[in-house]
């Protein structure tokens, strides 16, 4: 009788009709909870109606359950922020935060912001602008203003916030460091570029020269990161990353569908290959892949970003390509289209292992990567 009633009151509210695919189960089974479902449950008018035909108790159940089911897979809207950086921290928060309330007011439930979103790009600013960064799990203080805001902000909102970049002082040692959280402000996922920048590039007729050394004040980090979002898993990335295909290839055999990457290429580098490399990574992968910037500054002493924050589809088509500007830009994602193009370019299972893997040893270089990363 309960089963019945809730179908009818699915109906009546419009529910979304796979969010009761598996009602029996959703009676049956036990309570299931998790984060970050308040904006892909139930309609807000479901309580009153529910509750009465089932009793409170078994209605709490069954609402976090199918909200479970109906947000896992579903569409999302992805909000990517450009924003301008500051030589005034403060200023550059506040050009963060505006960015977020917009792109939430836009209907955004996961917002992207871009590296370094709060510190001018220059090794020589890192530990000016630094900050201690809390473990997952741990609360964020008003030590860590940066943390705080990203904090209050996805709590706020309710929204899940993968927190740009910044720079983390951490015993003596200096990472470039993306926070993720979840809709209740806390930290899901902490990850320490693994790449470290070290670039020098000559100029030519067409293009500047660029040399830049991260590995003299940076430490690299030293693991993959992942975070469960509701809709599906998502890999994390910062800037000089996205270039190893190894790194993403990873990322999608632990299942992530969405690459995001935090990126502040330059005036060299960026108009050649950033877009290219979020293209390529998207073949190599099948996933949608999100590459965030800070806006290029005004004053050309600072450090120049390409800007041109972009979302590439499973298929490598261009979503969205911003210009160098701030803004705020929504894209809607679709995971289901990513399992639609890995069946039917079924990569991941023609691959030859016994022509070419492993390929990618660094076995002949260990002293230099060790001497960057201690």
């Amino acid at each position: 009788r309960a089963l019945q009633m809730l179908r009818a009151s699915s109906a009546f509210l419009g529910v979304p009709r796979h969010a009761g695919l598996r009602l029996k189960q959703v009676l049956r089974g036990p309570p299931l909870l998790q984060p970050g479902l308040q904006r892909g449950g139930l309609h807000s008018c479901a309580p009153l109606f529910l509750a009465s035909a089932l009793g409170s108790r078994l209605y709490r159940r069954v609402q976090v359950r199918a909200a479970s089911m109906a947000t896992m897979g579903s569409k999302f809207k992805v909000g990517i922020c450009q924003t301008h950086v500051s030589h005034d921290k403060k200023v550059s928060l506040e050009n963060a935060k505006k960015a977020v309330d917009e792109a939430v007011t836009k209907g955004a439930e996961l917002v992207v912001l871009g590296e370094m979103f709060s510190c001018p790009y220059a090794t020589k600013y890192f530990e000016e602008y630094g900050e201690k960064l809390p473990l997952p799990g741990q609360a964020a203080s008003d030590s860590s203003p940066s943390v705080k805001l990203l904090s209050d902000l996805a709590r706020s909102h309710k929204i899940w916030l993968v927190g740009g970049s910044l720079p983390e002082l951490e015993a003596g040692k200096i990472y470039n460091t993306c926070l993720v959280f979840n809709p209740e402000g806390g930290i899901v996922a902490k990850h320490r570029k693994a790449h470290l920048f070290d670039i020098d590039v000559a100029a030519t007729a067409t293009r500047p020269a660029i040399k830049f050394k991260e590995s003299d004040t940076l430490t690299a980090g030293e693991q993959l990161t992942l975070v469960d979002l509701p809709w599906c898993k998502a890999g994390i990335g910062i800037c000089y990353d996205v270039r190893f295909p190894e790194y993403g290839l990873s990322l999608r055999n632990h299942g992530a569908k969405v690459l995001i990457y935090p990126g502040a290429f330059n005036m060299t580098t960026g108009p050649a290959h950033y877009t290219l490399l979020g293209r390529a990574r998207a073949v190599d992968t099948q996933s949608y892949v999100m590459q965030c910037s800070p806006a290029r500054s005004s004053d050309t002493n600072d450090y120049q970003a390409w800007g041109h924050s972009h979302v590439i589809g499973p298929w490598a088509d261009c979503l969205l390509e911003a210009e160098h500007e701030a803004g705020v830009w929504i894209v809607e994602v679709d995971p289901s289209e990513v399992d639609r193009i890995r069946n039917q370019v079924p990569t991941s299972f023609q691959k030859r292992g016994d022509l070419y893997a492993p390929y990618a040893s660094v076995d002949h270089v260990p002293s230099k990567r060790q001497k960057n990363s201690s």
